[in-house]
């Protein structure tokens, strides 16, 4: 459930022009002040009374259409200064002007004319301005300089915060079908979505077998070896020379008296082609509910199909991006070349082996890969030294995990991720850093990423040493279980293939030496 505010746009900037005796009035003279404040507010009182409405709207008609730029300041009674302001009207939530009066208005008809129309006593009026100091003409256009500077600076927060808005919107659409295309997560395809829909249709209509073939664009979206059909009732092979036999129509039809074929269609989008056969039940013939039946079912897969291409293209975007921050990592150590990746793998793994969800496997491998982003922000003096650190610099070291979480904290999508960049140093003993923490205390993330961390580095040549054997690996992990290490995820861990990663290990290091 989204979260409503009640706060206008402007209300940062109206207290900011308040504390300088300016009042911010809608321009429109129909619109509602959402400012409103007590009548001992003199200045508001006079400056939003419906004569002051009336000028306000009449004089700002002769500013331009732009709202992007400062317009000269407006006088339309002696001493009222309206002046505009350059904010975006769909940013500030209608169109506002900055008002003031000035010492000279305040013995002056203006204020009397202003006083009647808000329907207070005049002399009352002059006292309380008088003493709270108010601008003299001199300094106007230093005024209309200041209200330009502070609307400016409003109008780029405004902006910032839409962006963040559409942004923030478009993640969760995009979470929406990532929700309703439940198998499009890593280790899982669009087959499984499918051949329950054909299913559903299949036992719906009563049919022997429903198919589809899909083409395109789509077409990618399958595993290669199923030629593109994907059939429930039906051998692939006998249901793709259906397919070849028939013409694909512009819309749902009946073929015969035994067939339903419909486009699925995006738009103008052809993305394949359903078919349904040999009804079972009463003279077996298929009829106009069959065929609305099957164009329906065609349209949720065109939607489906459609929404895995976004998310595929979505996914592929965003872990470009984290490759290009990964490869960020290792530039600012390249003895760690790779580090981050071997993590990832040997994280999923352990994952997988614990019986996580397959979204959880995603997530896990999403952390082990910027687990260390944290390092960007430490010195490359420290992190490229050839012996060991100080403690002075080992001090430095143990902020990236802290830093790594300022740095991810505010994207939404790095949201599951975070306590395994935060806390993938703590011990089980309570002896880790940044934060101490002990036993189950430490998120699961964290705690699978120590193991993996811990094998790589160790499994790796630093510069200060040179990567140590397999077998004394596992066995000093194996004396850390318990203190360092989680020892149930330990075990997980022992049982896994490591082929994989001396695979990726390997890469890494010949990768390492032809760039030497």
């Amino acid at each position: 459930m989204k979260l409503v505010t009640t706060t206008h746009p402007l209300e940062q900037l109206n207290r900011a022009l308040r504390e300088a005796d300016v009042v911010l009035v809608p321009i429109d003279a129909n619109d509602a002040d959402p400012f409103p404040g007590s009548m001992s507010d003199i200045l508001r009182t006079l400056c939003t009374s419906p004569m002051a409405r009336a000028l306000i709207t009449r004089a700002s008609a002769r500013w331009t259409v732009s709202a992007a730029t400062a317009q000269d300041p407006l006088e339309p009674r002696v001493g009222l200064i309206v002046l505009a302001l350059p904010i975006q009207r769909t940013l500030a939530g209608g169109r506002f002007a900055a008002v003031t009066l000035l010492s000279d208005a305040i013995d002056g008809e203006t204020v009397d004319q202003l006083a009647h129309s808000a329907r207070i006593d005049a002399r009352i009026a002059r006292t309380i301005l008088a003493t709270n100091a108010p601008w003299e003409r001199r300094s106007v256009k230093r005024l209309a300089r200041l209200v330009a500077s502070l609307a400016r600076s409003e109008g780029e927060r405004l902006v910032g915060v839409d962006a963040g808005t559409r942004l923030s919107a478009a993640w969760e659409e995009l979470h929406l079908l990532h929700s309703l295309s439940s198998e499009m997560t890593l280790g899982s395809a669009p087959e499984s979505f499918i051949t329950r829909t054909l299913t559903e249709v299949r036992e719906t209509l009563g049919c022997s077998w429903t198919a589809l073939r899909v083409s395109g664009a789509a077409e990618p979206l399958l595993d290669a070896s199923l030629g593109g059909i994907v059939s429930a009732g039906i051998a692939p092979a006998a249901a793709s020379k259906i397919f070849d036999n028939a013409n694909a129509p512009s819309r749902a039809i009946v073929v015969g008296t035994d067939l339903v074929l419909a486009p699925v269609r995006r738009n103008e989008t052809v993305l394949g082609l359903l078919a349904a056969g040999d009804r079972r039940d009463g003279d077996n013939a298929m009829s106009n509910w069959e065929r609305t039946l099957v164009e329906t079912a065609a349209g949720h897969l065109a939607v489906f199909l459609d929404n895995a291409r976004l998310y595929r293209d979505l996914d592929a975007m965003f872990m470009g991006s984290l490759s290009a921050l990964v490869s960020a990592i290792d530039a600012k150590d390249p003895y760690t070349r790779g580090h981050s990746q071997r993590v990832a793998l040997l994280s999923r793994q352990i994952a997988e082996a614990a019986g996580l969800a397959s979204n959880e496997l995603k997530n896990i491998h999403i952390a082990g890969l910027v687990h260390d982003v944290g390092k960007i922000g430490m010195p490359e003096a420290i992190l490229r030294k050839q012996d060991r650190l100080t403690e002075e610099e080992f001090a430095v070291v143990k902020q990236h995990p802290e830093i790594g979480f300022r740095i991810l904290r505010d994207i939404p999508q790095f949201a599951p991720v975070l306590d395994g960049v935060r806390y993938h140093h703590e011990r089980i003993d309570g002896r880790g850093y940044p934060h101490g923490l002990k036993g189950s205390d430490i998120p699961l993330f964290a705690r699978i990423i120590a193991i993996a961390d811990t094998f790589d580095a160790m499994s790796s040549n630093r510069t200060y040493r040179a990567a140590k054997p397999r077998e004394v690996v596992l066995a000093e992990m194996l004396g850390c279980a318990g203190s360092q290490l989680d020892p149930q995820l330990f075990a997980h861990f022992r049982s896994i293939e490591l082929r994989g990663y001396d695979a990726l290990n390997a890469a890494h290091a010949a990768a390492m030496r032809d760039a030497a």
